[in-house]
């Protein structure tokens, strides 16, 4: 009798495999590029500016999914709204997952950063932990902090103006340190945010499919770093130790601080204030130096690649500064500085910084999320374990959702009567997807807004000239990577009056 039922269920469990083999088989791909026999796509998947022939592929094969194969790895890339919200959103339980990468997790440290955690338990964990501090309702209380730091760039940009890039660099790292870590950082060279800007070099550069190909064929980790053709070892070794920096330096600085008594409010004190009541310390005081790390870099990072675009926008597009400043002037006048109570009644200063974001996204591809198990979708099959990158590029610069893309104007977010426009969508999809859509963002976006209308309230930014007195003309030249901002950009900003000037000088002691 045992025996018959063992024959029984085998040949059950092989009739269910046949018919499921059976229906994989009447499914299709999603549409991409000739592949090769054993490397698939590996000649022709994009390198540099991977979005932008995602797009072209997009709308070469008429198709808002696009499939690649890297060796056995498969490669999904999503081109439109309607299928980013239909995969990431409506199906958050199968697409919200990360490849573990050799680089990222083997390699270089990265393991640690919640942006890129398996999904699970413990990355539901750190979310949780970290959410707590950058909710909407918790915002507010960093303003005192926020507009301190934006009335520093200014003072910094009325002295040496032609140094814009690194004053927003050190405005943007200085205020996420201090909220974080209660760390007030030295002007020039600092150690944490040098290692903080070179530990995200790192992540650029490896966090895109394809990047490297030990992610593909993982058995090249073996290979002994002196070994010819194992430079990406010797590289990620470099890496690790300025990973490995970004996350534990400012945490030592801040623990040291609350082990004497001397800790001064912030997200890391708060949260070291539960480590002696947690059941397993040690894994505990890991979440903190994770969920610490990742809200100084994710407060960081896209806030400097976003306001560097702001400054080339404001260049190209000078127009649009004479309308913010109109607004500015009329709600606010010439005698004080534009305060976070002002926005509701600056809509124009709030549709600029979503066409900031939705113009030219600090993230163009969006972290690549993974399938947990086998899907379909428009007659598609998808398998488990599918890489599934979002191109926030294409969907921000799609001509349905925003006519005329490559123009930077911020009426489109406005109605005729100029109020914010709720028909039109705001650009979410510049801090990703689903369930691991960026939980900073709303951070970024009230330091973005305060920025935007402090800076235009006493600066006219003008395109500078060269040793022969010619312009300087700014153009659209992005570097490539997984955070993208203008090469080479040149800016002058000049006081808009000597008042002014007098005004920014007070600013610093008033904050």
């Amino acid at each position: 009798m045992e025996s018959t039922s063992v024959v029984i269920l085998v040949f059950a469990l092989l009739i269910t495999v046949g018919i499921a083999s059976r229906k994989r088989s009447t499914l299709k791909n999603p549409p991409g590029p000739p592949q090769l026999p054993i490397v698939g796509n590996l000649l022709n998947f994009p390198r540099g500016h991977d979005w932008i022939q995602f797009q072209k592929y997009s709308k070469e094969f008429n198709s808002d999914l696009l499939y690649f194969r890297l060796f056995w790895n498969r490669v999904v890339v999503v081109n439109s709204a309607k299928a980013a919200r239909d995969l990431f959103e409506k199906r958050s339980n199968v697409y919200s997952d990360r490849e573990k990468t050799v680089m990222v997790y083997e390699l270089t440290g990265w393991h640690r950063n919640i942006a890129v955690m398996e999904y699970g338990d413990r990355w539901r964990m750190h979310r949780r932990n970290f959410h707590q501090y950058f909710r909407p309702d918790a915002i507010p209380n960093y303003h005192p902090r926020v507009t301190l730091g934006v009335h520093r760039l200014l003072n910094s940009l009325l002295e040496t103006p032609e140094e814009f890039a690194t004053h927003i660099r050190f405005m943007s790292g200085s205020t996420t340190l201090d909220i974080v870590y209660a760390i007030d950082p030295m002007p020039k060279h600092d150690p944490i945010l040098e290692a903080a800007e070179e530990g995200v070099e790192c992540l650029s550069e490896i966090i895109n499919a394809g990047s490297y190909l030990v992610d593909s064929v993982p058995i090249l980790k073996y290979l002994p770093e002196w070994f010819p053709g194992a430079e990406f070892k010797r590289q990620a070794a470099r890496w690790k130790e300025k990973v490995d920096a970004l996350h534990l330096r400012p945490y030592e600085v801040a623990k040291k601080a609350w082990d004497s008594g001397n800790a001064k409010p912030c997200i890391a004190t708060t949260l070291l204030e539960n480590l002696d009541k947690a059941a397993d310390k040690a894994d505990y005081e890991d979440m903190v130096i994770n969920v610490t790390a990742m809200a100084f870099q994710a407060g960081t990072d896209t806030t400097v690649l976003t306001l560097t675009t702001f400054v080339l926008a404001m260049l190209m597009f000078p127009e649009c500064q004479k309308a913010a400043r109109e607004e500015i002037d009329r709600v606010v006048g010439r005698d004080r500085l534009p305060e976070f109570s002002d926005r509701e009644s600056m809509p124009y200063i709030t549709a600029m910084a979503h066409e900031v974001l939705r113009w030219h996204p600090a993230v163009p591809l969006a972290v690549p999320h993974k399938t947990s198990t086998d899907d379909t979708y428009e007659g598609y099959f998808i398998p488990k374990g599918t890489i599934i990158v979002g191109n926030s590029y294409a969907i921000l610069r799609d001509e349905k959702r925003y006519p005329n893309p490559e123009v930077f104007d911020p009426t489109r977010f406005l109605t005729k009567d100029g109020k914010l426009n709720p028909d039109v969508p705001d650009p979410t999809e510049a801090f990703g997807f689903g369930r691991r859509i960026c939980a900073g963002r709303h951070f970024a976006d009230h330091v973005l807004w305060l920025t935007i209308a402090k800076v235009l309230a006493v600066f006219h930014l003008e395109e500078p000239l060269d040793a022969q007195g010619r312009v300087i003309k700014a153009k659209e030249d992005y570097t490539t990577g997984m955070f993208s901002m203008p090469k080479n950009l040149k800016a002058t900003f000049k006081p808009r009056s000597s008042d002014a000037a007098k005004m920014i000088r007070a600013s610093l002691a008033d904050a």
